[in-house]
């Protein structure tokens, strides 16, 4: 993972370390909805998050009150947001692991939406296969841990939950998808 002081962008969808993160089923502009300046400013801010729109502009060859405008506008809709990553491994004897949870389907949103309020989460997702939702928790030792799935357990509608702790991230980056279909 990138130092504490690393800033990304973060695309909305995939929302790691994020906080406040939209609230579960909020509309998002998809990425064929943005236009090749929007994709453009995005992979300039994903190269370095704490780039001058100055940079950004001259780079796009357009005014910085282009730029400026179209990133308020970005975050506003959703589509990013600018924050640092920290790496798990360097705060001590924290804990990251996966939480994979099964729920009933009319409790989904309503699970999703708990676990989304929790301070110990940091990744959250739908997923389809052997369970319903992903999530990424850091938890500072093995009891936290061990409270934080007791937790989830308890949560009506929550059929399984199984654990898996990280024991090193080796790469942890989200950018666009490239649109070149020869990649």
């Amino acid at each position: 993972m990138a130092a504490a002081t690393s800033p990304a962008v973060n695309l909305v969808g995939f929302q790691p370390f994020s906080t406040p993160a939209p609230r579960y089923g909020t509309p998002y502009m998809s990425i064929s909805t943005l236009d090749d300046l929007d994709l453009g400013i995005v992979r300039e801010l994903q190269m370095d998050g704490r780039r001058a729109f100055r940079e950004i502009a001259r780079t796009l060859s357009v005014p910085e009150a282009t730029i400026r405008t179209r990133v308020k506008r970005l975050q506003d809709q959703g589509v990013v947001q600018i924050l640092a990553f920290t790496d798990p491994s360097k705060l001590g004897h924290a804990k990251l692991a996966l939480l994979f949870v099964k729920v009933a389907p009319q409790d989904h949103d309503r699970v999703v939406d708990t676990l989304g309020r929790w301070t110990e989460v940091s990744y959250l997702s739908t997923i389809m296969g052997v369970a319903d939702i992903c999530v990424q928790v850091l938890c500072r030792d093995d009891e936290s841990l061990w409270n934080l799935q007791q937790r989830v357990r308890s949560l009506p509608g929550v059929h399984e939950v199984q654990s898996t702790q990280e024991v090193k991230v080796h790469k942890l980056r989200f950018t666009l998808p490239s649109l070149d279909p020869r990649d």
